[in-house]
């Protein structure tokens, strides 16, 4: 006897004045130049650095004013800052000029930044960050340091300018102390955002963990107390299945900001990667503690009832995931799985169909959807799902196998194996594969 199964996948969720909104595919160019000037206290890297910083920012805040003409975010109506954060995930900044120059007898640095928004594509590229919630924070939390730090270099220039001739050199000296440390934190800044610019939201992962370790590393070096680029660096050994070390991450960055919802809800992540949900559970309900309305952490604890089988807990969670944000397609996704799990399997559908609706990008639903049409013996429409399943992520051997298995009912034998063969080689340790497989040839 046959006893086969296929497996549904879930996902954990571990910132030119104005524009005529152009043809596809123009490429609009957006220029902001900055001089700033050095003083007796302020010295030319911490010109060049606060130089760098507000030209980049201003190209965003440039640039985000073009990003309102477009339906998608009209539609998700934001407010200023989630523009900003907005602009910063899907806009790159570069900096084309920095040079010297004299304005009378004192000296400056002049900084150029250029934005070039390529327009195709880019309403995807926006509705893609716009479901990823969780990336979404992280740019608000990080434009918001940047607007802190730019505060904080022109309260320093005031005092500055206010110091007169009677200043002693212990004055003289701690207002450059106090430039120095904040020129050290907005270079930590600019290679935390190195670091924030690999996560890929379709994925929901970063490109390059190693090289996102690497950046965050260089500016928890420069601003030891930079709680963000530890959980940033979390989030990457977690990507790499490197969970404990991921979990020291976490640990530090709430030892240093306890009050960190999404780091207790990513460290509860990684203990359900472990296998250790009661820990999981506690770090989850602590986030939720600390900040109720954060969807991803109700659909996260729905994750950890599903694995302790308690499906209607679970649903309960997805149900409040959903409420707090309509438009989260994971959570669909997950709530469908449950009601699968119950059996449920039209209900399950539905909810496919909405997460679809929602981000057709989504590989998780069509290979759940699949897995559902599957268990109601429709294994051409599920082989269909699973086809787009892999077309959009061609790495996943769990949507191979369960392909497998509904070419197997189908009796189609050779195609099953082949499946199997392709999801042994992208995952050698997947034993069901292997029985699967096994089954076919007997």
């Amino acid at each position: 006897m046959k006893l086969r199964f296929p497996i549904r996948l879930l996902l954990l969720l571990l910132t030119i004045s104005a524009f005529a909104v152009p043809a596809s595919g123009e490429v609009i160019t957006v220029r902001k130049e900055v001089r700033q000037l050095l003083g007796s206290a302020m010295s030319q890297n911490d010109a060049r650095v606060a130089a760098i910083a507000m030209a980049k920012r201003l190209a965003l805040e440039e640039a985000g004013t073009y990003l309102e003409t477009l339906s998608v975010v009209r539609n998700a109506e934001l407010v200023q800052d989630e523009i900003l954060a907005l602009s910063s995930g899907v806009l790159k900044t570069e900096i084309v000029e920095e040079q010297p120059y004299m304005e009378g007898s004192a000296f400056g640095i002049r900084v150029v930044a250029v934005i070039r928004v390529d327009t195709a594509g880019l309403e995807e590229r926006v509705k893609t960050l716009l479901a990823d919630r969780a990336q979404m924070e992280r740019l608000k939390e990080s434009e918001l340091r940047v607007k802190t730090l730019l505060a904080r270099v022109k309260e320093l220039e005031e005092r500055m300018a206010r110091m007169d001739a009677t200043a002693t050199p212990e004055e003289k000296e701690t207002l450059k102390t106090a430039f120095q440390e904040n020129t050290q934190r907005l270079t930590a800044q600019q290679w935390y955002e190195k670091g924030t610019a690999l996560w890929d939201s379709k994925k929901r992962r970063y490109d390059k963990p190693e090289k996102a370790i690497e950046y965050f590393g260089q500016a928890i070096r420069l601003d030891p107390s930079f709680a963000a680029a530890y959980n940033g660096r979390g989030n990457a050994y977690n990507n790499l299945k490197q969970y404990r070390r991921a979990i020291e991450e976490y640990d530090q960055a709430i030892r240093l900001d306890p009050s960190l919802a999404a780091t207790y809800n990513n460290r509860g992540n990684a203990y359900i990667d472990l296998k250790q949900y009661r820990r999981a559970i506690e770090d989850l309900d602590e986030a939720i503690r600390l900040d109720p309305t954060l969807a991803a952490t109700y659909n996260n604890r729905g994750v950890v009832y599903v694995e302790l089988k308690q499906y209607l807990r679970a649903i309960e969670d997805y149900d409040q995931a959903i409420r707090l944000d309509p438009g989260y397609a994971v959570a669909y996704s997950n709530r469908g799985s449950a009601y699968a799990d119950l059996k449920q399997y039209w209900r399950a559908i539905e909810d496919y169909d909405e997460a679809l609706r929602l981000d057709p990008g989504y590989a998780p639903a069509y290979a759940n959807r699949g897995t559902a049409y599957a268990d109601l013996k429709q294994y051409r429409r599920a082989i269909e799902d699973y086809n787009q399943a892999i077309r959009l992520d061609p790495g996943n051997a769990v949507v191979y196998n369960n392909r497998g298995l509904a070419y197997d009912n189908l009796k189609q034998y050779r195609r099953a194996i082949e499946d199997y063969d392709q999801a042994i080689s992208l995952d050698p340790g997947y034993a069901r594969t292997y029985y699967n497989r096994g089954v076919v040839y007997s």
